[in-house]
């Protein structure tokens, strides 16, 4: 009986990017308000218990730090999907901002 070793071939199939971006402003609360520098974490909503912010069950996650303007973009997300930004405030004086159950918009 002889046996022959091949190399397993495998095949990765390339999928575009996904289509969706979420973007929006930090903004310290005033008259007028002041745009902030802030650090901005945008989860997924998927496999959420309800009244829990974050996912049960292992998620997409990512960060990025809004501009000296305010304004932050994560590109790249699932339009089909439901996704919760946290705004933290490095300087610790004021609590995180959160908004749930963002749809992506696409372009």
């Amino acid at each position: 009986m002889t046996f022959i070793s091949r190399p397993s071939i495998k095949t990765y199939v390339e999928s575009p990017l996904p289509s969706g971006r979420l973007f929006g402003t930090t903004k310290e609360a005033g008259s007028p308000d002041m745009p902030v520098r802030r650090r901005v974490q945008v989860v997924s909503a998927g496999g959420n218990a309800h009244g829990h912010v974050f996912p049960v069950v292992a998620s997409f996650s990512t960060w990025t730090w809004a501009d000296e303007a305010g304004n932050w973009e994560v590109r790249y997300l699932d339009p089909a999907l439901k996704y919760h930004v946290i705004a933290y405030d490095h300087t610790g004086q004021y609590d995180p901002v959160i908004k749930m159950n963002l749809t992506p918009t696409v372009d």
